[in-house]
């Protein structure tokens, strides 16, 4: 994890020092868009090109943050119950198709139409590629942001 350091910032019009771990780049970043929201904002309303109403605005962008993210967290936790379903659906067929290679008929197959087989590498590319996914979606559930 990366050490904290102090960074100031100029948010509608007030400076402000924070900790953060963010670099200096992403931290501009963010800067820079809460500041055209809160401009969005106050020409949408001149009240909120006030000091006060500033605060009001940054408040409400503050909101709408928050929002987004927790709908987004709600997508990556729908998107890994899909896939856990999709790795445990996976397995399953895995070991049927297991049993049926070792010359075992299939349960949910007619006689005599089961008689498929995944190679070692076509089972080593499906794991990999459902743990890739597995990997990512934590990566954005525990990074609060989008995978690239």
């Amino acid at each position: 994890m990366a050490e904290k350091k102090r960074i100031s910032v100029r948010i509608a019009g007030r400076y402000l020092s924070m900790m953060t771990d963010e670099d200096a780049e992403s931290v501009r970043e963010i800067e820079k868009t809460l500041n055209t929201q809160v401009e969005e904002l106050g020409r949408a309303n001149p009240w909120m090109s006030t000091r006060e109403g500033k605060t009001d605005a940054v408040i409400l962008c503050a909101f709408e943050a928050l929002s987004r993210e927790r709908a987004s967290a709600g997508k990556i936790a729908e998107a890994e119950q899909r896939a856990f379903e999709a790795e445990r659906q996976y397995r399953r067929l895995l070991d049927e198709y297991n049993r049926i290679a070792a010359g075992g008929a299939s349960a949910d197959l007619p006689a005599g139409q089961g008689d498929v087989f995944m190679s070692e590498e076509e089972e080593e590319h499906l794991r990999q590629t459902m743990e890739a996914i597995r990997e990512r979606l934590l990566r954005i559930r525990d990074g609060g942001g989008t995978e690239e």
